[in-house]
């Protein structure tokens, strides 16, 4: 036994780790936490403590108010622990008797989980008003060294707090001493506690107080079977002791063995009551202590853990709930993709002029030798004679901005317009019913959300750095297609040095054909083959069409493949710039607009799959199998 005690005592210990950790993990969900859940406090308050070796019962003195609990108690360790009066609801903390030396071996604090243990010092000590759990224990010679008994608060009592006490020692109970009067058996508190206790398969042994006898020798039997059938309970002992204050305050109480049987619910067969042929007044202290111990806590630590397992009270309940609970974050998060926060068809393209001055800042990078030096000579040469002309273009042309910039302005607008379509779209999601959702984005669409939102993007958008980003994009790119295509590559270097060779005459004779005022970018278009060709294919400057015939029947030989390569790779700028741009938006309104929402759905939609919530089912499982092994061992 000690051995599957001790199997039992591990398992639950993970079980509690993994419980918490789930319970930390799932707080997104919004369920109730695990205290407060009965299977949990047993879990906490009786089988993390009492899963031991060293095995000893827990009996709890329960029941209604003003039914004498306190008189049976005292009945039971002979002394006056616990004030005793005529007057209602006069315990509000439990008193505890425990064996000699008991402290010794055990923590008292575990046994007796949310509750601050205190020394008790008089019978005064439970009447305290405390908001605190306390719990008064004191050492009784006069019980079994592995017996302890305890005096709890009323039940049914007005203050709610009693209750809460109350049900903490029936967790932590072995043997509840069920104290019942003609006013209290059919009291609703009192049968909805002895009905937990008996799902818990807790001993319970019962005292019918405050009888008149002989009288209620015919109605006793009646009563406690109506209170057995709306509770549950099968008493394992049966008493019943007569109405005499003075023998209660004497400590003279005689209690009377009875044998019941209780009728079951809704049968035609009667119930079993009847007086034993030697009708004298029994010790309790002496029955509690002749139980038999091992028996007794074995068959409430089963129940306990059966109660854990059960599918519709236990782990597996919570698990499900769990498991509900991430299906309607599933729901809402579907229902949150399914309406698309923003469609952007008019993203403005970067201007291609752009393009081709970083395509060719890149390919002048990569010149080498002789014909990095002949194009860089004509390249000065070119700048140099075309001043002249582009300051007259200045004089008699109004100053234009520069592309980026007015790129910039271009794309704003296209974020403002995005900015409102977005707030529309999350508005309208937040009024189909989900209650998820519309909780949250009610908080993410509140009062000024909307101009702290277009602020931070104002203030990110005017300090990037347009030019910066499309020369690395260039950079990237172009290393790729350096890498990728080495032998058009190359073929391109061959024509650039071809190009440098007929360089002098073309850009003289381009100046003087007319070809100046396109400037630097109509110069360079003639001799940077690669850049010549992309112009050429997409027609998007004017003096790409100008193109002399030198190295023409090189470059058209390639023109299956080639162009339409160049052409795609040109295209390939503006949509992967577009892309880069697209994402910084979906991104800032991820971090400042939506912030954790859809962290928090994705999190709470495959918790049922993580780690933890498959360690809980495990272990779950493990103890259901090892509980049936125990069942076949009994």
């Amino acid at each position: 036994m000690s051995s599957t005690l001790h199997t039992f005592s591990t398992t639950t210990q993970e079980l509690r780790d993994s419980l918490r950790a789930l319970e930390q993990q799932s707080a997104q969900l919004e369920l109730p936490g695990l205290e407060g859940r009965e299977w949990f406090e047993i879990l906490e308050r009786k089988l993390i403590p009492q899963l031991s070796d060293q095995i000893y019962l827990v009996a709890a003195i329960v029941g209604g108010t003003n039914i004498g609990k306190s008189v049976i108690f005292n009945h039971l360790v002979n002394q006056q622990s616990s004030a005793i009066s005529p007057l209602a609801s006069q315990t509000k903390h439990p008193v505890c008797l425990v064996p000699t030396g008991f402290e010794d071996r055990h923590n008292l604090s575990k046994v007796f989980q949310g509750f601050e243990l205190i020394p008790w010092s008089s019978a005064e000590d439970p009447l305290r008003t405390d908001e605190q759990h306390l719990l008064f224990w004191q050492e009784c010679g006069s019980l079994a060294p592995n017996l302890l008994v305890l005096d709890t608060p009323d039940i049914d009592s007005d203050a709610e707090v009693n209750w809460e006490r109350a049900e903490r020692i029936r967790q932590s109970a072995d043997v509840l001493v069920a104290v019942l009067t003609q006013q209290k058996y059919n009291d609703a508190a009192v049968k909805q506690f002895f009905r937990e206790a008996a799902r818990e398969e807790k001993v319970i042994i019962t005292v019918f107080n405050q009888c008149q006898l002989p009288e209620d020798e015919e109605y006793w039997p009646l009563w406690l079977n109506t209170f057995c059938q709306e509770t549950g309970v099968n008493p394992e002992l049966v008493f019943i002791a007569p109405n005499d204050r003075q023998a209660a305050n004497n400590l003279q109480l005689p209690f009377y063995r009875r044998v019941f049987e209780p009728a079951p619910e809704n049968s035609d067969d009667s119930l079993t009551a009847e007086t034993p042929d030697t009708d004298s007044a029994l010790n309790l202290m002496q029955v509690l202590s002749e139980l038999h111990f091992d028996e007794i806590k074995v068959r409430t630590l089963k129940g306990a853990l059966y109660y854990l397992s059960n599918q519709e009270t236990g782990v597996p309940a919570y698990l499900r709930e769990i498991k509900t609970r991430s299906q309607e974050f599933l729901a809402a998060s579907q229902l949150l993709s399914e309406h698309e926060l923003a469609e952007i068809d008019n993203w403005p393209l970067v201007p291609n002029t752009v393009i081709v001055h970083s395509i060719r800042k890149w390919w002048q990078e990569q010149r080498e030798g002789w014909s990095a030096h002949v194009h860089g000579f004509y390249n000065a040469i070119g700048k140099g004679v075309l001043w002249p002309v582009r300051y007259l273009h200045s004089l008699t042309t109004e100053e234009k901005r520069p592309p980026m910039e007015q790129y910039r302005e271009q794309e704003w607008s296209v974020v403002l317009q995005t900015v409102e379509g977005i707030y529309d779209r999350l508005t309208l999601v937040s009024e189909l019913g989900n209650e998820l959702l519309t909780s949250r984005l009610k908080s993410l669409l509140r009062g000024t959300s909307r101009e702290e939102l277009l602020k931070i993007l104002h203030q990110e958008h005017a300090a990037f750095d347009f030019n910066g980003q499309l020369e690395e994009l260039v950079d990237r790119e172009m290393t790729f297609f350096k890498d990728e295509s080495p032998q058009y590559y190359t073929f391109l270097k061959q024509l650039d040095r071809v190009a440098a060779v007929g360089r002098p005459a073309l850009s003289v004779g381009l100046f003087f054909v007319g070809f100046g005022a396109v400037g630097d970018v109509g110069t360079q278009l003639v001799t940077d083959t690669m850049i010549q060709s992309v112009v050429n294919v997409t027609g998007d400057v004017a003096g790409g069409a100008a193109t002399t015939t030198f190295g023409e029947t090189a470059v058209s030989s390639t023109a299956a493949t080639g162009m339409g390569y160049l052409e795609a790779k040109f295209r390939r700028f503006h949509a992967v710039f577009a892309q880069k741009r697209t994402e910084w938006l979906a991104t800032a309104i991820r971090e400042h607009l939506l912030k954790t929402l859809p962290e928090e759905l994705k999190s709470a939609v495959s918790l049922p799959e993580s780690e933890t919530y498959q360690a809980v089912q495990k272990l779950t499982a493990q103890l259901e199998t090892e509980l049936k092994q125990l069942q076949v061992s009994l």
